[in-house]
């Protein structure tokens, strides 16, 4: 059987916007061994009041509700392997992640999962993810697609990625869950060589953000038979996990074409979201006749 590795997700109940219950875990765990994923690495939202305050109660709460749904997993016999990890909301107090237990995957010191605000351009994350990497632990930088600034920080994505971060894109974005930009960029990174890892971000067990790993490799393998899917939700995550050294082709950031591509994602969204042409959520503009 093959290993498909998810590194990014919300699965412990009750610790932020991932399940409430352990029954509702539990369903996530039920979906993920349906859709074939064997190894998970839950990755709970580490706020900056996370990265900064000396009281520990709710990383303990994490510790125990993670263990709570891994006894649960065992019990029930499913064939999964759980992990340890966190998702860090983007502060300069990310750069602590070493210090804090389990800030880092399976507390290895070795990788990191960084997010940025949604809808707010950071400043400084460069130095941060350089000094991070200095001290042997590499960022990886979940779901870049998602981010409304995307084109005003695609070139500081270049040069990240060129220093030695992972990009991480949604199953979700690939599959036109998270809207059109992220569909695109997504799509984008993916053909252009610049996305190293495709996780879930699973909150619940459903289609939309659940665990959709293989659905997502097998629906573009026909579209771009170049990319190794396999490296993409197995080797490259597995490493991640056992701290291993990824080799990252830099080749597709020199050949990237920012100005072709945003060209490209321009017309994209007029034939998408105006004209709702390949938008099952969107109905086409009727065109209307005019009486003079």
């Amino acid at each position: 059987m093959q290993r498909i590795v998810d590194i990014h997700n919300h699965i412990i109940f009750d610790v932020d916007d991932g399940p409430a219950t352990l029954e509702q875990s539990m369903d996530l765990m039920r979906q993920a061994v349906k859709n074939q994923i064997t190894d998970i690495v839950a990755t709970p939202h580490q706020l900056e009041e996370d990265q900064t305050s000396e009281d520990r109660s709710r990383q303990e709460k994490i510790l125990k509700n993670f263990k709570e749904l891994k006894a649960a997993v065992e019990k029930e016999g499913l064939p999964l392997k759980l992990y340890l990890g966190g998702e860090l909301y983007y502060t300069t107090g990310v750069i602590r992640a070493q210090e804090i237990p389990y800030f880092t995957y399976e507390n290895k010191k070795k990788y990191v999962l960084i997010e940025f605000s949604m809808n707010w351009n950071p400043e400084g994350y460069k130095e941060i993810f350089y000094e991070l990497i200095q001290e042997g632990c590499t960022p990886v930088l979940a779901h870049p697609e998602r981010y409304s600034y995307f084109w005003d920080i695609v070139d500081d994505i270049i040069d990240l990625i060129k220093m030695g971060a992972v990009m991480q894109i949604n199953a979700g974005s690939l599959l036109g869950y998270n809207g059109t930009q992220a569909l695109f960029v997504s799509q984008m990174m993916l053909s252009e060589g610049l996305a190293h890892i495709i996780a879930s971000d699973a909150h619940r067990a459903n289609r939309s953000i659940g665990f959709n790993l293989p659905r997502a490799a097998e629906t573009y393998k026909d579209t771009y038979p170049h990319i190794d899917f396999e490296k993409l939700i197995s080797v490259h995550p597995w490493k991640v996990l056992q701290g291993e050294a990824i080799e990252l082709d830099e080749e597709p950031c020199y050949r990237f074409d920012k100005k072709k591509q945003y060209k490209k994602w321009k017309r994209f969204y007029f034939k998408h979201d105006i004209l709702g042409i390949g938008n099952k959520t969107k109905k086409r503009r009727k065109k209307v006749r005019r009486y003079i």
